[in-house]
């Protein structure tokens, strides 16, 4: 039984208006901490501090008497943002599978008060049959309920919207349309290998890193077919033939590789058969199988699982790509957005500062870039937070198009890739918005003076920019704060601190987390300063 529900038992379901947000047990110290959400329009008088007496009773009651217990009773503000970001921790988190196939960027929220919250999402239209039965929806409404002060939680699935460039043309100002990656197929399947192919084939350039259950099409080149030999039979007869082959769909190719079992041939001539005998250069097929590095090649190959030949719809996969990229002929800029806090985290990590965080205003912030040469690689995004009074109070993000190809190996750790950057500004389109931004702020990078300052100076210096702020590295903080730990990375700093950096290597994350782990680390430097007198 969960806690809520424990608690609404014990309390005859007095307070079933209440959300748990976070309730952590934690074994080695000792201690539990539980952070309790309230509807935004409940007054003292439906609330009162007995009630909140009698939900401390009940917390006091679940654990041994030589825990701590800290409780937070916060009114829970419902805003689509933070309402989405759960929907994308809830996908991410429990269907892992499901992330390439759901168009974020689409979702639409509705708030109704406090009665109702309905979501409609958006998928690729192979899974949308999976999300109607599968339960899927009924859970994520359910984890939602969970989350939030509202008495209903819908949840509706969608086809994603179909691209048209004119309309967008009409009404285009910060949007920006991702082309979902399907691609049409005329007329039926006819399988080699396997059966019931029932995904819908996504462009080959999706597909950057490996993945099982890869489904693509595309037109067969440089087909080869390799005898494997057994060595330990006295006539050397063949046991098995490796097929091996690239798919090409105009927007990428992809190596490919099937191991076929020989069978008795019908035909006189021929000693022996595969399933593959019929297939050749030229053939549009569609294959699911799984995208891994191989050991013997060194790149990453296709290993078939089930193959059938096709027709692939080129001219209409040619005219959808145009259209999008029509679309998105104008760059795309990001403005500052109110930082909403994550009703997941813990609120009491939020109030009580030291005197030198609550007096002093700081943006915090973080490069990607194209590589770790500060006099010579590019800026390709830019994430940063703004910290008034100890707390997070707006953020900042955006992409920036370098104007050049992203190595491989800088994609390799961000994960930010050409086509992410196409419709993003360039540098020198933000750069000086950015520092203006920054005015009247002391900067906070973790190994700005090593990295992101000799960037940003640099950068500046190009553009005859001013840029005299106030910096502070948490780096070089740290290790005079912390000397006690070994390593002062900002993972190991989140680590210390029991901070989640949700998406490492990125900007704005671990601008975020930067910013968390500084005001631990003031408030730690205050509390020895004040053992010390």
């Amino acid at each position: 039984m969960q806690f809520i529900d424990k608690l609404n038992e014990a309390t005859n379901n007095k307070y079933q208006f209440l959300r748990i947000s976070k309730s952590n047990l934690d074994i080695g110290t000792g201690s539990l901490s539980v952070v309790c959400l309230l509807p935004q329009s409940i007054t003292d008088d439906q609330f009162s501090d007995e009630d909140k007496k009698i939900i401390e009773e009940f917390c006091r009651s679940q654990v041994p008497e030589t825990f701590s217990l800290k409780i937070a009773f916060v009114k829970n503000r419902l805003n689509k943002e933070a309402i989405l970001k759960q929907v994308i921790n809830f996908i991410s988190a429990r269907y892992h599978t499901l992330i390439g196939q759901y168009d974020a960027g689409m979702t639409e929220i509705e708030i109704d008060g406090e009665q109702k919250i309905v979501i409609d999402l958006y998928m690729s239209s192979p899974v949308v049959h999976y999300c109607e039965n599968s339960g899927f929806k009924d859970k994520l409404a359910k984890f939602i309920y969970a989350q939030n002060c509202t008495d209903k939680v819908v949840v509706r699935i969608n086809v994603s919207k179909q691209i048209d460039a004119e309309e967008i043309l009409e009404d285009r100002e910060n949007v920006h349309y991702v082309d979902i990656g399907e691609i049409d197929i005329i007329g039926d399947y006819h399988y080699y290998i396997g059966k019931d192919i029932g995904r819908k084939p996504r462009y080959i350039d999706k597909y950057k890193k490996e993945m099982d259950g890869v489904c693509v099409c595309g037109t067969v080149r440089e087909l080869k077919r390799i005898n494997i030999v057994d060595k330990t039979s006295p006539d050397r007869r063949v046991k098995k033939v490796l097929f091996k082959f690239v798919i090409d769909d105009s927007t990428g190719s992809m190596d490919c590789l099937y191991f076929a079992r020989i069978r008795k041939s019908k035909d006189r001539n021929s000693e022996f058969a595969t399933c593959l005998d019929g297939l050749k250069d030229g053939d549009d097929v569609v294959i699911f199988g799984n995208y891994r590095n191989s050991e013997y090649s060194g790149k990453n190959e296709l290993t078939v699982v089930k193959l059938a030949l096709c027709r692939i719809n080129y001219e209409n996969l040619q005219q959808r790509r145009e259209n999008i990229k029509k679309a998105n002929k104008i760059k795309v800029f990001n403005y500052p957005k109110k930082y909403e806090v994550d009703i997941s985290e813990n609120l009491f990590d939020l109030v009580g500062h030291c005197d030198y965080i609550m007096n002093n205003k700081f943006v915090v912030f973080d490069l990607e870039t194209t590589g770790t040469n500060t006099d010579a690689d590019d800026i390709i995004e830019i994430g940063a937070v703004k910290l008034e009074e100890g707390r997070i109070t707006e953020f900042y993000n955006t992409l920036i198009d370098p104007n050049r190809h992203i190595p491989e190996g800088a994609s390799a750790v961000n994960h930010i890739y050409d086509d992410d950057v196409k419709n993003a500004p360039y540098i020198e389109d933000v750069l000086e918005y950015f520092i203006e931004y920054c005015r009247g702020y002391k900067l906070i990078a973790h190994n700005g003076n090593g990295f992101d300052f000799k960037i940003i100076k640099r950068c500046c210096d190009n553009a005859g920019i001013a840029f005299n702020n106030e910096l502070i590295d948490s780096l070089t903080e740290a290790r005079r704060i912390l000397k006690h730990l070994r390593h002062h990375s900002l993972n190991a700093l989140c680590n210390h601190y029991k901070i989640v950096n949700k998406n490492a290597h990125r900007a704005y994350e671990d601008a975020e987390a930067t910013a968390k782990v500084f005001v631990k680390m003031m408030d730690d430097l205050y509390r020895q300063t004040e053992g010390d007198a």
